[in-house]
């Protein structure tokens, strides 16, 4: 049986329609916290977070309250790849024998490894390609930079927190990607760090210096950031930083020279415009758009922003679609649909930016044409309202080999409204 993910583009008789985006669904179902996997609405998410997408088109999502990694397959097949539902913990192992706490963000490396920035154990993970998960860097469940004495003589010393494996420290890591020079980038949220990771364990601090915040454009330890989270290489080779509590996007290049990208430290809010004047409220992550920029995930806005390859901000949430609640990761296809952990809805979303649909009655005999920007290799129905609801027009589904499809209607049946609706996500 074919399931509807997407209830999409409306137009009337005659009158043609373009503009707004398209929101669909991937998986999960709105404001049902849990644990199942299953099929686009029959699977439940609790708090999805961080998420990445392979050269397969599979989506890979932490499911963060669930102290599991998810895997969300074309068509909406959502399966547990690593970790126990419910059950948090510091276990390597294979699979469902491994044991996460909170992991929020994760990265595609080389040959399909997956790299996860493990929050509540304060270190990194790695799940090979056969599902067995070890600890790259850090002590799990180790967090302190400092260390205390409260003997007769009261001491704060502060230790290294760089090093190699379990003698690396972290504190709340929440952001991680992999930079194609072979290493990975972590947001170190808790100290205020960027961090560098070998593919070997070897951890280095790049930016800022540990447990003091702030907003200042440096080099490496004069930086400085507020609760660094979302992470992503851009066109550049720079690393893009969603610097959650600062309220603006930083660019750190190759040298560690921290610059503000867009937004500004010292107001938040939700404003539009060239990349210092716009504003954002706690962005949690960035991610490349294919075709040159940036999306935002923008989490107290609850919005996704698109910055484009001039640098102009521009919101391209839609409140009239059900709005989003708490965003926090967004990544892209090769097309440039986005895909929305939608995370206090308990979703994992779809964003079809570009897209149009328009009708028309053509001259020659009793015929509508409808034409509708698509993704290619994806299957779309035609519908119209009827007086008992929305039915599938008398036309098979169309299966998209371009990015434009289209329907012709031959003595079309007495409707005024039709729909075309996404079959799949």
């Amino acid at each position: 049986m074919k399931r509807y993910w997407y209830l999409a583009w409306v137009c009337w008789l005659a009158s043609p329609l373009a503009g707004a985006e398209a929101n669909a669904l991937v998986a999960g179902t709105r404001s049902e916290a849990g644990f199942a996997d299953g099929v686009g609405p029959a699977a439940r998410l609790n708090d999805p977070s961080g998420m990445a997408r392979d050269s397969l088109g599979n989506l890979y999502v932490c499911d963060s309250r669930n102290h599991v990694i998810r895997k969300i397959a074309p068509g909406g097949v959502v399966t547990t790849i690593a970790g126990k539902a419910g059950e948090a913990g510091a276990m390597n192992g294979s699979g469902l024998f491994a044991r996460f706490h909170f992991p929020s963000d994760l990265t595609m490396g080389p040959n399909n490894t997956i790299y996860v920035a493990d929050t509540g154990n304060h270190c990194i993970r790695v799940i090979s390609p056969l599902g067995v998960v070890t600890t790259l860097a850090g002590d799990p469940g180790h967090a302190d930079d400092i260390d205390r004495s409260f003997g007769a003589t009261y001491r704060s010393m502060k230790i290294n927190i760089d090093g190699k494996g379990r003698a690396a420290r972290f504190q709340n890591p929440s952001g991680i990607v992999y930079a194609p020079a072979g290493f990975l980038y972590v947001s170190d949220t808790g100290n205020q760090l960027i961090r560098k990771v070998s593919l070997k364990g070897s951890v280095s601090t790049v930016a800022g210096k540990a447990g003091e915040w702030g907003s200042i454009d440096a080099t490496g330890s004069r930086a400085r950031f507020s609760s660094p989270r979302g992470l992503c290489i851009g066109s550049d080779g720079s690393l893009y930083i969603a610097d959650s509590r600062n309220h603006t996007i930083r660019r750190m290049n190759s040298k560690g020279q921290v610059t503000t990208f867009a937004g500004n430290a010292r107001e938040s809010g939700r404003r539009d415009g060239l990349r210092l004047d716009a504003r954002f409220c706690e962005p949690t992550d960035i991610t490349p758009h294919p075709l040159g920029g940036f999306m935002v995930c923008d989490a107290f806005a609850n919005s996704i922003h698109r910055i484009n390859q001039l640098g102009m901000v521009s919101d391209i949430a839609d409140a009239d679609l059900g709005g989003l609640s708490h965003p926090s990761a967004v990544v892209c296809d090769a097309s440039g649909n986005v895909y929305v952990a939608d995370t206090f809805h308990q979703e994992i979303r779809l964003l079809i930016e570009k897209f149009g649909i328009s009708i028309e009655r053509l001259p020659e005999g009793n015929h509508l044409l409808i034409r509708w920007d698509s993704i290619v290799g994806r299957s779309y129905q035609l519908q119209m309202m009827s007086e008992s609801g929305w039915v599938n027009a008398p036309v098979a589904p169309v299966r998209a080999t371009t990015m434009t499809s289209q329907i012709t209607l031959t003595s079309p049946p007495d409707a005024k409204q039709y729909r075309v609706q996404l079959l799949g996500f």
